[in-house]
């Protein structure tokens, strides 16, 4: 099972909905809040494929609906080196 977590040299810290999240040492620190944070959280959660799910879930909103955006932004996270793949 394929799940996702923040990468090497990533800083996380959660308080309350927000998420800040840093490359260590020297940042930059990336805040996310709002639907945002609730795809970090979700992403970091569970199995990769059940993020939109999750997301979903958390926000009230029709999982055919969030899915796309969840999608593209988990890929975004990827892609800049915040989020890695790991098999759990």
């Amino acid at each position: 099972m394929m799940r996702l977590r923040p990468a090497r040299g990533i800083a996380v810290v959660e308080e309350g909905d927000v998420v800040y999240a840093a490359t260590l040492p020297d940042g930059p620190i990336i805040v996310l809040d709002g639907g945002a944070a609730a795809i970090w959280v979700a992403a970091c959660g569970g199995p990769r494929t059940s993020i939109a799910e999750r997301v979903a879930a958390a926000t009230d909103v029709p999982v055919d609906t969030v899915r796309p955006d969840v999608e593209a932004f988990v890929g975004e996270l990827v892609d800049r080196g915040l989020l890695e793949p790991h098999a759990a």
